[in-house]
């Protein structure tokens, strides 16, 4: 799994995959700072990543009113995006009891 910039990651679709229970401070330990990324909502702190397959994924949070505590996954893919989460986590390191909530993969 390789950081990328934020800038790298877009396309389409943008899938919601998971919801995980981490923290920003917890994700810089491991990737360094956080990048801030910008849609219709507002900014956002952003991790974003190239995954071995090929699949791009982002652990993303809203910098200001966030509905739910930790990060979401989300994740854009050419060919479907199963076991993304899975691969994600595998590569990551990140334990699969943060996972609150799962997505749609």
């Amino acid at each position: 799994m390789e950081r990328i910039r934020v800038t790298d990651f877009h396309g389409k679709p943008q899938n919601y995959i998971a919801e995980l229970d981490v923290t920003t401070d917890y994700l810089e330990s491991h990737w360094g700072a956080h990048d801030v990324s910008m849609d219709d909502l507002g900014p956002w702190f952003t991790f974003a990543f190239t995954l071995p397959s090929g699949t791009l994924a982002a652990l993303v949070r809203e910098v200001e009113n966030a509905p739910n505590p930790g990060y979401i996954l989300t994740a854009i893919g050419k060919n479907g995006l199963p076991g993304t989460l899975e691969e994600f986590l595998a590569e990551s390191g990140i334990s699969a009891d943060r996972v609150t909530r799962r997505g749609f993969e």
